[in-house]
């Protein structure tokens, strides 16, 4: 009852705010959440970027009869960020003891499984750069081009056309508003409601610096203003005002009254992931986050994808054959020569993925394109949902990879094999002597629990755990290990410092691991002296620096303005 009043309340407070310049301070305020900027705002939450999500669903789903204030008071936002924080307490708790409830070894491990697998699924956003979004939409999809036209009148490239417009547009704006005065259009100044000048009795030079200054002073009081857009304002030459309509009505809502309450809620659900682009008023739409529009595409597009059983079949299998295409792409990008591999081969008459064979290396990789249940609130029913979810994903890869991996602990031939059985090649596994290495990729992370490997899966006395890593955080690590010109022999350390973790590691994000490790943070002789090993969210900025000089994916985004510095960016 406490979780629903509180909540209630929030909405409460929040819905007097008008519309457009309460979604524009909160998409401003989410900038800053990278670089620490904005404390005296952003201080306090415990979950920044999902509860300031859950504020804009809030105001969203609210009745906008009232809603006209546009500044926060001092006392109003202490009210919010206590309400905030008081209502992701009221979660926690529901993993505490009940009164007289025995706490035993059971009780622990349900809650050591339960408790973070809810907390990552709900606070964490999606962990990765547009570019790769981009790619899998446009590597997936287009081979089901015919379906998705069926169902939404448009194709996959018109919906990558209608983001890169959209991105692009945004970042015109944000450079526009600040010093790229040469960006600016005058017209802009009509998409906010405030009215900022000065005073008719200034002296004419304070009046002619506050017209020069007008923009950026717009832009400060109305965050939002860089977010907001007429269809006709996307219009390219590859993208009609047809299509751009069609498209904002798969993807934008309207502020209207709902029963969304809970930021854990999916029947209804927070609009804003699904539509994250708000219908305003006369033609003007206001983005809450860009990147979330690529990622409500992709949402958009595999439920399009799923609707009969034959189509989500198709899709699978589409996906599987996709997620093993990208893992060898990268393996062979990195390791460059003196390597071979195996794809969809047979072993003892089963199928696996991919052996990657490199001097006398061998790395056993099988794909996993599995999604994820929502997590429960009941911490037993959750536990049994994580635990079946991760037997099927993770358990059953670990089962195919050490299939292969018993013939190089074992010495004896490792015979590959097509579907029919018939002999491919022989490998002598005597050659890698204990340098075999199982890794699984998967698409969605199980975060604390697929991190540590020693909370549910269960080895043999003398095994290792298998390295699992989502694709995403794969690809980031392997190609920002290439542009700092690591070595082969660098990624096989890695494998070997990871097997060390399981049993000690506190992360729910693999590449604080990765980051950790290409820092120097995290060491083999830390881990020997530590009993936990706690990993922190600013470990992967070696990426994020990587990623603003140009991290190497395929089409990536504004590089020759990355590579020349003399750009800010909105993102």
């Amino acid at each position: 009852m406490s979780l629903e009043i509180k909540s209630q309340e929030l909405k409460n407070l929040v819905s007097t705010y008008d519309t457009q310049w309460f979604l524009g301070d909160l998409s401003g305020l989410m900038k800053c959440i990278a670089n620490g900027a904005a404390q005296d705002q952003l201080g306090n939450l415990s979950s920044p970027l999902r509860q300031l999500y859950f504020l804009g669903g809030l105001v969203i789903s609210s009745n906008d009869q009232n809603a006209t204030e546009i500044q926060y008071t001092e006392e109003k936002w202490e009210k919010i960020v206590e309400l905030l924080n008081e209502i992701e307490l009221e979660y926690d708790k529901l993993f505490f003891a009940k009164p007289n409830e025995e706490i035993n070894d059971e009780w622990r491990k349900i809650r050591q499984v339960a408790m973070p697998s809810f907390l990552s699924y709900f606070n964490q956003g999606p962990l990765n750069y547009e570019e790769q979004t981009i790619n899998w939409i446009n590597d997936l999809y287009t081979q089901l081009d015919e379906t998705v036209q069926a169902e939404t009148g448009v194709e996959v490239i018109d919906f990558i056309n209608f983001y890169n417009s959209l991105d692009e547009l945004v970042q015109q704006k944000f450079q526009g508003f600040g010093t790229g005065k040469d960006l600016f259009q005058e017209e802009w100044l009509a998409y906010t409601k405030l009215k900022i000048g000065v005073i008719d009795e200034a002296p004419d030079s304070i009046k002619k610096m506050g017209e020069e200054k007008r923009p950026i002073y717009t832009f400060l009081a109305d965050h939002g203003i860089i977010n907001r857009f007429k269809p006709v304002d996307l219009v390219s030459e590859d993208l009609t005002i047809e299509k751009i309509e069609i498209i904002l009505q798969l993807l934008s809502c309207n502020r209207l009254q709902s029963d969304f309450l809970y930021y854990t809620s999916t029947r209804p659900g927070n609009p804003l992931y699904e539509y994250p682009i708000i219908n305003i008023e006369n033609d003007l739409f206001q983005v809450f986050e860009v990147k979330q529009v690529i990622h409500a595409i992709d949402n958009l597009l595999e439920r399009v994808c799923s609707k009969n059983l034959k189509s989500k079949d198709k899709l699978i299998e589409k996906k599987g054959k996709l997620l093993e295409k990208r893992i060898l792409n990268l393996f062979k990008k990195f390791f460059k020569k003196d390597y071979r591999y195996f794809e969809s081969y047979y072993v003892d008459g089963c199928e696996q993925d991919i052996l990657f064979l490199w001097k006398n290396h061998a790395f056993i990789i099988e794909a996993k394109g599995y999604n994820l249940r929502e997590p429960l609130r009941d911490p037993e029913r959750a536990f049994i949902r994580v635990k079946d979810d991760f037997k099927g994903c993770i358990g059953y890869g670990y089962t195919q990879t050490k299939r292969v991996e018993q013939k190089f602990i074992n010495k004896i031939p490792l015979k590959i094999e097509d579907k029919d059985g018939n002999l491919i090649e022989e490998i002598d596994t005597k050659q890698y002597d204990e340098n075999d290495f199982s890794i699984i990729v998967n698409i969605n992370s199980f975060a604390q629990i697929q991190n540590d490997l020693s909370i549910l899966l269960d080895v043999e006395e003398g095994d290792v755990y298998p390295w699992v890593i989502k694709i995403d955080d794969l690809e980031v690590f392997i190609l920002t290990m290439i542009a700092k010109k690591k070595r082969p022999q660098d990624f096989i350390n890695f494998l070997l410092l990871r097997e060390k973790l399981h049993g000690k590691l506190i992360c729910s994000d693999e590449l604080e691991v990765c980051g950790g490790y290409l820092t120097g943070t995290i060491t083999e002789q830390k881990i020997d002296k530590a009993d936990k090993i706690f990993t922190t969210p600013d470990l992967p900025a070696i990426f994020d620096q990587q990623y603003w000089k140009g991290m190497g994916f395929k089409n990536e985004k504004l590089l020759a303005e990355k590579k020349s510095g003399k750009y800010n960016f909105w993102g």
